[in-house]
């Protein structure tokens, strides 16, 4: 058994707390946008792996299908998506955006970028970098925890 102790999971869920508050994932609409985190979510990673199958975003963004599928039929409805089907198999439906739909993800692209130029601000170039690195040390450290994880489920 590892050796952590309350005060260091405390210092990690304080962390985890602050840092959600910092970006706004709680706000009932991120990013000034009108949607929540999660659906944002799902715009950003289809406009990245475009065009993709509802089973990718399950997998990648950890939701619930009947929550995927409410969200995509939401999207569809608000012409945000269209759903086609695959030349490869036609019982899968690939998900793409729509020329609004880009629009949509590059607005939200832009505002998250915004909204780490705002986070940095006060910070020197050296405390930028600094940061920077911690944060992707966190990163490789989780991801190469997760695929630990699920090399042995």
């Amino acid at each position: 058994m590892i050796n952590i102790n309350a005060n260091m999971i405390a210092d990690m869920r304080r962390f985890n707390r602050f840092y959600t508050n910092i970006l706004g994932v709680l706000d009932r609409h991120v990013l000034d946008s009108g949607y929540s985190f999660t659906e944002a979510r799902v715009i950003i990673e289809i406009g990245l792996i475009e065009p993709c199958i509802a089973n990718t975003l399950v997998e990648s963004l950890k939701i619930d299908r009947s929550y995927m599928s409410r969200i995509i039929a939401k999207f569809c409805k608000e012409g945000f998506l269209v759903k086609e089907n695959s030349t490869l198999d036609n019982r899968t439906n690939l998900i793409r955006l729509t020329p609004k739909g880009k629009e949509f993800y590059n607005q939200l692209n832009e505002r998250s970028d915004e909204q780490i130029l705002k986070l940095v601000q006060g910070l020197s170039e050296e405390e930028i970098k600094e940061l920077h690195a911690s944060m992707l040390l966190i990163q490789k450290k989780l991801d190469n925890l997760e695929r630990i994880q699920n090399d042995t489920i």
